[in-house]
């Protein structure tokens, strides 16, 4: 035994955490669905999953190490249709603060799901799994200035633009309404400047990627 021990057995001692299962993807997704359509106020809260001749798809991901998981929920009457690593799963699903209680595939499952930032921890079956929820329309502040490009975090169709070119805009206010996945969401500033000019109109789909708004901050 010697102070260079643990440098020599370094990927022994330490290994790389395995690659979390279909099954805990899955209980990961249905926690972090569960959990944003319980923070509604009003009683519309409780319908974000129905839609008028159609499901409700919604992809969610997560980030372990320098590798995405993106798990695919299709909410219907009788429950969950869920993609992930590989596989197809059903299940059926309550979150009662941070225990999860699940029924997939026929099999009774119970987990804890521990929210801390971007952070999320999964217990079950006797295993723990720490992964990083993938925000798409998170942007990190640090460091901006400048001319930013804006651009849109995935296909969707631009329903409205909230701001003008050539408008003052403080951080944090809505640019343009972006339509994906059913869902509305709203593309705002991520620092105080200046809306130099928008690249779609309303009405018009963009692609992943695609830059929506020349936006040069302060």
């Amino acid at each position: 035994m010697d102070t260079g021990l643990i440098a020599r057995h370094h990927d022994s001692l330490l290994p790389a955490p395995a690659a979390p299962t279909a099954t805990q993807l899955a209980l990961l997704a249905l926690a972090e669905a569960l959990a944003s359509s319980s923070t509604g106020n009003d009683a519309f809260g409780t319908l974000q999953g129905w839609r008028l001749n159609g499901t409700h798809s919604r992809s969610i991901g997560f980030e372990l190490g320098d590798t995405r998981h993106t798990v695919t929920l299709q909410q219907h009457p009788g429950g969950y249709r869920i993609e992930a690593a590989g596989s197809t799963l059903q299940a059926q699903a309550t979150l009662h603060g941070r225990t999860l209680r699940v029924t997939l595939d026929g099999k009774q499952l119970a987990a804890t799901v521990v929210r801390h930032g971007s952070q999320r921890v999964l217990f079950a079956d006797g295993e723990r799994v720490a992964v990083d929820y993938v925000d798409p329309y998170a942007f990190s502040d640090a460091g901006v200035h400048g001319e930013t490009h804006l651009k849109a975090p995935m296909p969707g169709r631009v329903v409205a633009l909230v701001a003008s070119a050539g408008a003052r805009i403080a951080k944090g206010e809505p640019l343009l309404i972006l339509e994906a996945m059913k869902m509305e969401h709203t593309i705002t500033a991520p620092a105080d400047g200046v809306v130099k000019a928008f690249y779609f109109a309303a009405g018009e789909q963009v692609g992943d990627g695609d830059e929506l708004v020349d936006f040069e901050a302060d």
